[in-house]
């Protein structure tokens, strides 16, 4: 079967005391250990899959040299060479040569005419034989580069599952490297999978990386697991250069150019001009969902940056999301609206572990721009503020005493203080159906409070800027334009905080002088309400 190439001379493998009992191994490729909590377990049968390119034979040589630096011995079973082995390991950045010459790593090399002498055998399995004397129970790492000469062909129902058996036998880790076309094993190798305790699939992108996937198949070994390397000369299979958060070195990110963008707008417009833009500008994987955004960081997919395109009503769901992916990855988060949305939904934002926040009518230059800064920069952990001590109670519709107790609470605490009141003035028979309009508009669960006077409807609006006031007003407007009910009739005031605190003040004591025109309905008061 085998031909024991001219450096290893015919040595007779000497005894050795065995590692100390784990139940894990380690793979070598460091992300990947790290993420498994160890590496392989100990004693198992993997397959190592992927494209007809190198980065499976340096999975192989980083198993063994892993395995020899802590103690143990290794065998490479391959159809190369000894002295060409060592040379490609060394290149890779995996020298081999030390644990070679002092006898801690066999290289045992197929014959050329191997395969031809298997398929002429009436039982093929008996070439294990030999396999087996070279092969002693202290070897503790075995790998197989090509595995296909064992497990390809006419005789794989012999020859390959006779291996398995024995390998399955055999005290040592094993991993058998096997050449594939495309991102999975065919249904014909079905009888592999079924075999061994994993299979370590490698999938090339086109920026160059390996996705590696370890596939648990026995019960008991773990869920699937992806981690993205890259393959280096010199180094081998590590944690791509730019891969690490320059803030918090435990958290990969992925490439520059690989955009994740999750939109969270109306599902009836389409393909908007941010996402066009995107596809055409990055490698762009859209979701629509933030459950599919989260399992895709989760599944170590490489992305550089994560795009979050929300409109004004859903940015409760960006914020969730943010606080989701934060964990999870060092790459920047970044949110766009074109809405106009209050600072308070910022801060949420920026406090849940988004990067920055564009809003308002984004200009596409300058999100290339941020993006380009937010990638160089790394992810930044989400901050860890007082602001949740001093959050705002819920809000709703309140008598005018605790519309002035609440308004003056909140502007003498600083986390609160950023806040707008609007006096509302319509005609008397439109009252109700305003009220029914604002109370509609309003935010009660971030603290947004409404009260009827005689003196007209006082709104106020928690985290809310000018600006933030103009899109509310616009907004009442076109329902009541809707419904053909006048909204020029109404007149509005805005009093701003802090350009106007004393105005705020003055109006809040003239509510409770004027007393209230309807006793509030059941939709709750500052102290409970849902909105």
């Amino acid at each position: 079967m085998t031909e024991t190439n001219s450096a290893i001379g015919g040595r007779t493998p000497q005894e050795r005391p065995r590692p100390v009992a784990s139940t894990m191994t380690a793979s070598g490729i460091r992300p990947l250990d790290m993420r498994l909590g160890g590496g392989l377990q100990k004693g198992g049968v993997y397959i190592v899959a992927g494209p007809p390119r190198p980065a499976k034979l340096v999975a192989a040589l980083q198993f063994l040299r892993d395995g020899v630096s802590r103690g143990g011995r290794g065998l490479l079973l391959t159809g190369v060479g000894a002295s060409d082995i060592l040379d490609m390991s060394s290149a890779w950045g995996v020298d081999l040569r030390p644990a070679f010459q002092n006898g801690k790593l066999d290289i045992i090399g197929f014959r050329e005419d191997f395969e031809m002498r298997v398929l002429r055998s009436a039982e093929p399995e008996e070439a294990l034989g030999e396999l087996a004397s070279l092969a002693p129970p202290d070897i503790d790492h075995i790998a197989v580069d090509p595995g296909a000469l064992l497990l390809h062909g006419g005789v794989r129902s012999l020859l390959g599952r006779a291996f398995l058996d024995w390998a399955r036998r055999h005290p040592a880790t094993v991993l058998v490297t096997l050449s594939i076309d495309g991102v999975d094993l065919p249904s014909s190798a079905e009888w592999l999978i079924q075999s061994t305790s994993g299979v370590l699939m490698f999938d090339q992108g086109e920026d160059g990386l390996y996705q590696v996937d370890l596939r648990h198949m026995l019960p008991g070994g773990g869920e699937a697991t992806k981690v993205t390397v890259e393959l280096t000369a010199g180094r081998g299979l590590v944690a791509p250069e730019w891969g690490l958060s320059r803030r918090r070195s435990d958290r990969l990110t992925g490439h520059p150019n690989r955009l994740l963008f999750l939109s969270l707008t109306e599902a009836e417009k389409g393909e908007g001009d941010l996402e066009r833009w995107a596809r055409g500008m990055f490698t762009t994987e859209v979701v629509h969902d933030p459950i599919e955004a989260v399992a895709n960081v989760q599944e170590g997919s490489g992305f550089g940056c994560v795009l979050i395109c929300a409109s004004r009503v859903r940015i409760p769901e960006a914020v969730h999301t943010c606080r989701a992916l934060r964990p999870l990855t060092g790459a920047p988060i970044l949110v766009v609206t074109d809405d106009a949305i209050r600072s308070s939904d910022r801060v949420d934002l920026l406090e849940a572990g988004a990067d920055d926040c564009l809003s308002g009518g984004v200009d596409i230059p300058e999100l290339g721009a941020r993006i380009r800064q937010a990638v160089e920069s790394g992810g930044k952990p989400a901050p860890k503020g007082e602001r949740e001590k001093h959050m705002p109670l819920k809000g709703g519709l309140v008598d005018p005493v605790a519309f002035d107790a609440e308004v003056r609470a909140r502007l003498d605490d600083p986390w609160k203080s950023v806040l707008t009141i609007l006096k509302v003035t319509e005609d008397a028979n439109e009252s109700s159906r305003l009220k029914g309009f604002l109370l509609a508009e309003i935010r009660a669960e971030q603290g947004d409070l409404v009260t009827v006077t005689t003196m007209g409807t006082v709104v106020l609006l928690q985290g809310a800027r000018r600006d933030a006031a103009g899109a509310f007003v616009a907004r009442v407007r076109q329902r009541l334009e809707s419904e053909g009910k006048g909204a020029a009739s109404v007149r509005w005031d805005v009093l701003s905080h802090q350009g106007n605190r004393q105005g705020i003040l003055d109006l809040t004591a003239s509510l409770m002088a004027a007393g209230t025109s309807a006793p509030p309905s059941d939709s709750g008061g500052i102290l409970g309400s849902e909105g």
